[in-house]
């Protein structure tokens, strides 16, 4: 079975999120979506809630976490325990694993919109992939795509939305089942395709603007 999946979304419990999950999951069915990993910053407060709406409306629902790491970003897929941050990203790395989750590096090459990559930490931190398509990320997918082929990485893209217009921007095809285990295991393996558009710019600074309202 064909799944389409947007791998890395922040929801209204992110800091810089504006999603609740009803609308969120609504509209990634309307996008045609098969699934979505619900990876909020250093929290998995809203997956209860995700993962019961679900399974209600037979929607997959990964759940996850973005972790900010001492060297940049990593989403972790699988768990519901967050994941201390501040750590190396291979400490990080591990403990996902502790957890029987997978580990994938977030944009890593980002220098604009999300300048909080790994950077070559992907070589050595034992990565089981990398987000080769961000559509957040305007300059270094290319790169990216480059060090997972160079290093045998799986490659995943996604939305990495905080807004409801951007889910679906970007997702990942696997063919299996649609449930966590063998979504997981596909993309371990590498058996992934990947769809990956911009999201405008239009809609980042309007985040921008409702980040800059929310603190005012």
């Amino acid at each position: 079975m064909e799944l389409k999946l947007d791998l890395h979304i922040h929801t209204k419990y992110s800091n810089d999120g504006f999603m609740g999950i009803p609308e969120l999951i609504k509209q990634a069915k309307k996008r045609g979506l098969s699934g979505i990993a619900i990876t909020d910053h250093d929290t998995c407060k809203g997956l209860d809630e995700a993962l019961k709406i679900g399974k209600k409306e037979k929607f997959l629902i990964i759940p996850g976490i973005e972790i900010k790491s001492k060297h940049g970003d990593i989403l972790g897929l699988g768990i519901t325990t967050p994941v201390k941050r501040g750590m190396s990203a291979k400490e990080t790395v591990s403990k996902i694993h502790e957890l029987s989750g997978m580990a994938i590096a977030a944009h890593p090459y980002s220098l604009v919109f999300h300048p909080s990559g790994v950077g070559g930490k992907v070589k050595t931190a034992g990565f089981d992939a990398i987000e080769i398509f961000n559509s957040r990320t305007y300059y270094s997918n290319k790169i990216a795509e480059q060090t997972a082929e160079k290093y045998g990485l799986s490659k995943v893209a996604s939305s990495d939305s905080h807004l409801i217009g951007e889910i679906g921007n970007s997702y990942t095809i696997v063919n299996c089942k649609p449930d966590i285990k063998s979504v997981l295991n596909e993309i371990k393996n590498g058996r992934t395709k990947t769809v990956g558009r911009l999201t405008p710019l239009k809609s980042i600074m309007n985040w921008y603007y409702l980040r800059l309202k929310r603190s005012l």
